[in-house]
């Protein structure tokens, strides 16, 4: 029984890895098949552009690098608050930054990848919040995950609402 316990989160936790990855390929598939001017224009029902969710994506990824490299490196270390959610209204992201910014993105999404595929034991390591106590590094992955798929659905609704009528899907783009 232990050893079937052991293989289940193990599992879990390279399926977590892979889809830090794959979304975040994907996110970036999306967006570069989007017109510059589209990437400034309000998405339809959301607080923010297409421009604005890749600037939130880079700074939630830089904030998270360092988090997880502190948890992994030392358990119960204290780590900061994350506050990238505001970093959309305070840095004005526009559409000329998004190549910069997506290349960031997936440049520290490999460092994270790569940390988080050597990290081993220490995926149960804690990280103290200010706030929140007691974080696993896996809680706060899966954490990532659940903010990349929802930025990731909030570009395709933006691609979707800006695509001219009669227009055909990007390949590979499923059609939601």
């Amino acid at each position: 029984m232990p050893q079937y316990l052991a293989a289940q989160y193990g599992d879990r936790r390279r399926y977590l890895v892979k889809a830090l990855r794959e979304i975040s390929h994907r996110t970036t598939r999306l967006v570069e098949g989007m017109r510059k001017r589209d990437l400034e224009a309000p998405i339809p029902d959301d607080e923010w552009n297409v421009a604005q969710i890749v600037g939130f994506l880079r700074d939630s990824e830089r904030e998270d690098l360092l988090a997880l490299r502190i948890m992994t490196r030392v358990d119960g270390d204290p780590i900061e608050e994350r506050r990238a959610i505001h970093s959309p209204q305070e840095e004005r992201f526009r559409a000329r930054d998004v190549d910069e910014l997506l290349w960031e993105f997936l440049t520290l999404r490999e460092e994270t990848v790569w940390l988080l595929a050597d990290a081993g034991s220490a995926w149960n390591h804690v990280g103290v919040h200010p706030f929140r106590g007691e974080v696993t590094v896996f809680t706060w992955v899966q954490e990532m995950n659940e903010r990349d798929l929802d930025c990731m659905w909030r570009i395709q609704r933006a691609r979707d609402a800006f695509r001219p009528p009669g227009a055909p899907m990007m390949a590979g783009a499923p059609d939601v």
